[in-house]
């Protein structure tokens, strides 16, 4: 699927009638807790390639940010992406490792950035979302990272969507547990009872403090009627709980230990001059700033297997807005809204003048 903008220059062009669909209604929710995710992960990163240095007064290390910077020379090829005017898109991959299996991505968000804006849009893109991965034929995106690791996890999610992914994030959620312990774990109100002992998921309904193995199983689970978008919403809620616990505690003296978790659990190919310019980007970023969305579709069933198919037609007007300059969007989005008003008053207009006819006829039936 290809991204054509010259279709919204021909709606200009010919004057016709906008669409219905709006990015301010369909990002409906403006999640900060969400992009803290986006942030807590690049923090992250820059733990895993200069936490030592950074933190040495902490935990011992003796060479200078300065000189680790200097040897971390970012991509060649991808130097100049956030110095672009357009897009740039990272791809986050949450990875569910298990023993004797291949990792597959239990998370995936595009995250599409305008760094000189300071504006991020999100799209959370369901494991169960049915797609093409080269070389394995049409099957869920979760099984790209287990065939073929990050490189066909990208390449799955760049042909799918139509647009270039130029940066990824990977985390691995066994990490997230240990972390989550070093934090002294995060309250939350279960919604209902949460059982599933082959995935070692077990909790009962209310509100409580869990440890990672809990906290893993909460965000991990979806044996509700809205699956996939049942557990990217509990997700959301958690981070946003943890942002909450994150800020409310001294985490100064939990650096060391979280940085050796890090450290093992990360792995991107950010160079740190672009994380540190990211992280100074959006380090303070408004709320209103920020936008996030599933990925339009519906949940099916083929042949006994659970799938999300996208909504094409919906997806691809999703991705052009997406990938619009902040600039364009307000544009386009003011010149709908005015049409949109142009269209309700004639619709008004139409109604009164048929509301006023419909009385003359009444009047001259009585007579």
């Amino acid at each position: 699927m290809s991204v054509e903008l010259s279709r919204l220059d021909k709606r200009k062009i010919n004057n016709s009638t906008p669409p219905k669909r709006k990015l301010s209604k369909k990002f409906k929710r403006l999640m900060r807790v969400v992009f803290f995710g986006l942030i807590f992960l690049l923090v992250i990163g820059m733990g895993f390639y200069y936490g030592d240095s950074l933190f040495a007064g902490l935990i011992g290390g003796d060479k200078e940010p300065d000189t680790i910077v200097a040897e971390d020379e970012p991509d060649e090829e991808k130097s100049g992406s956030l110095n672009k005017e357009g897009p740039v898109n990272v791809l986050i991959i949450g990875t569910d490792q298990r023993k004797n299996e291949p990792a597959r991505s239990d998370t995936m968000i595009l995250a599409t950035l305008f760094p000189k804006d300071k504006e991020a849009r999100l799209l959370s893109i369901p494991r169960d979302t049915k797609v093409k991965v080269a070389g394995h034929g049409t099957t869920k995106i979760t099984h790209a990272h287990a065939y073929g690791g990050t490189e066909l996890a990208v390449e799955t999610v760049e042909d799918f969507l139509g647009v270039p992914v130029d940066y990824y994030i990977e985390t691995n959620f066994q990490g997230f547990k240990n972390i989550i312990d070093i934090l002294g774990g995060v309250t939350i109100d279960v919604e209902r009872r949460m059982y599933k002992p082959l995935e070692d998921i077990n909790l009962k309904k209310g509100l409580q403090t869990l440890n990672g193995y809990d906290a893993l199983g909460y965000v991990r689970w979806r044996g509700d009627a809205q699956g996939d978008i049942g557990r990217i919403e509990r997700q959301e809620k958690f981070l946003s709980a943890l942002a909450d616990h994150a800020v409310s505690i001294n985490t100064v003296w939990k650096i060391p230990d979280l940085l050796k978790e890090i450290k093992d659990n990360i792995e991107t190919d950010l160079g740190t001059r672009e994380i540190l310019y990211l992280a100074t980007k959006y380090a303070k970023v408004n709320s209103s700033n920020l936008q996030s969305q599933y990925l339009p579709g519906e949940p099916t069933y083929e042949k006994g297997v659970s799938y999300w198919r996208a909504d094409d037609e919906e997806l691809e007007e999703l991705i052009e807005r997406m990938q619009m300059l902040p600039s364009e969007l307000a544009k386009l989005e003011a010149e709908e809204a005015e049409a949109e008003r142009e269209r309700d008053s004639e619709e008004n207009s139409k109604s009164e003048k048929e509301d006023s006819k419909s009385s003359k006829n009444n009047k001259n039936t009585k007579r």
